[in-house]
C-alpha cells in the first residue's frame, strides 16, 4: 500500500476530484474500503475524533472523507485528530476549497502523509484541460468550440465534465461547432458577461453600466474577468502598434482567432496610456478587495466608470 493514512487535497475542486478518485482507487486494491463523508462547516470535532479513533464494527478498512476543511472551526482543533495514530486499516483525506488559512495545516499534513495543491488554470493551460476532458469522453472539437466551451463555463472544470458528459451523446451524430455549443451548454462563465464586457469595448459606458445592472455574477468574478480584459486590450493595442498580424496577435494574446478579431478593434478605442492606467487601478483596487478594504460590488463600479470615461475637451 503505497497510499499514506492522510492527504490533503486544496484548490480547484475538479483537480482535488481526480486526486480523491485516484487516491481512492489506490486504497481499493487491497479490497473494499468503507467510505464516510464529513463537512467541515458542519463537523462535530469531538463525535469526529472518538469516530477516527474508534474501530468499525461493520468494516475492516475506512476511508473517512472531510470536504470543506477549511471550514471547520477552529481550524487548529484538527491538528491533534490528525497527529494521532489512526486505527488499522483507516485512512483520512482532506479536501480544501482554497489554500487561503491552512498553512499550518498544510505543514502538519506534510509531516505525516501527502498534501498536493492545485491552482485553477488559465489561458492556453485551460484550453488544454477542457480538450482533455473531452477527449476522456470522446468529443472530438476544433480549437475554436475548445475556447467557447473554456468561456461559457468561466473556466469551471468541474462544469466542463459536465457538459462534455451531455456533448458525448449530441457529437454522435452532429459536428460540435461553436454555435451549436452555444444553444447546447449551459453558460456561467465569461460569455454571460460578455455584452458587458462588449460595452467596455466599445468605451460606451451608459451601456456597460446597463448591462452591469442586468448581470447576476458575483461581482468579484465578474472584477477579474474585467480585469482580464482590460490586460487583453493592452496587449493587443501593444502587438498592433508594433504591426504584428491578426493570427499573431491571437496566439500572444492566448485566444481563438475570431475573438481577436473583436478584442483589436476595441483596444483602439483607447490610447496606450489610458489602458496601462486601467490596468494599474485595476490592480489596485483587486489587492485592496482581497484584503477587504473595499466591496467587490465597489471596486467593480470604480474600475467601470474609470475606464469607460472619456476626457474633457480643453
Amino acid at each position: 500500500m503505497s497510499e499514506p493514512k492522510v492527504a490533503l487535497f486544496y484548490g480547484d475542486p475538479y483537480q482535488c476530484g481526480q486526486a480523491l478518485t485516484a487516491r481512492e482507487a489506490a486504497l481499493g486494491v487491497d479490497g473494499p474500503i468503507e467510505r464516510i463523508t464529513r463537512f467541515g462547516d458542519e463537523l462535530d470535532i469531538k463525535a469526529f475524533s472518538i469516530e477516527l479513533s474508534s474501530g468499525s464494527l461493520f468494516a475492516s478498512r475506512r476511508h473517512f472523507l472531510l470536504r470543506h476543511a477549511e471550514a471547520v472551526n477552529p481550524l487548529r482543533a484538527l491538528y491533534p485528530i490528525i497527529e494521532h495514530p489512526f486505527p488499522a486499516g483507516t485512512y483520512l483525506t482532506l479536501i480544501s476549497a482554497t489554500a487561503k488559512g491552512i498553512e499550518t495545516l498544510r505543514k502538519r499534513v506534510q509531516k505525516l502523509g501527502k498534501v498536493q495543491g492545485f491552482s485553477s488554470p488559465r489561458g492556453q493551460s485551460l484550453h488544454r484541460a477542457v480538450k482533455s476532458i473531452l477527449d476522456q469522453y470522446g468529443v472530438r472539437v476544433p480549437p475554436e468550440t475548445v475556447a467557447v466551451l473554456a468561456a461559457r463555463t468561466g473556466g469551471d472544470l468541474m462544469m466542463v465534465d459536465t457538459e462534455a458528459k451531455k456533448l458525448a451523446t449530441y457529437t454522435r451524430s452532429h459536428e460540435l461547432t461553436p454555435e451549436a455549443l452555444s444553444t447546447l451548454t449551459y453558460s456561467g462563465g465569461e460569455e454571460s458577461v460578455y455584452p458587458f464586457i462588449d460595452r467596455i469595448g466599445e468605451r460606451n459606458q451608459r451601456g456597460a453600466l446597463s448591462a452591469l445592472t442586468e448581470l447576476h455574477v458575483n461581482p468579484s468574478r465578474t472584477f477579474s474577468v474585467l480585469l482580464y480584459h482590460v490586460t487583453r486590450l493592452l496587449t493587443a493595442h501593444m502587438l498592433s502598434d508594433a504591426g504584428l498580424a491578426l493570427n499573431e496577435i491571437a496566439t500572444l494574446i492566448g485566444t481563438p482567432e475570431w475573438l481577436a478579431r473583436r478584442i483589436v478593434p476595441q483596444a483602439q478605442n483607447y490610447t496606450h496610456q489610458e489602458l496601462a492606467a486601467a490596468l494599474a487601478l485595476g490592480i489596485k483596487l483587486d489587492q485592496k478587495s482581497k484584503h477587504g478594504d473595499v466591496r467587490p460590488e465597489d471596486a467593480l463600479l470604480q474600475l467601470t466608470l474609470a475606464i469607460t470615461s472619456r476626457r474633457s475637451s480643453p
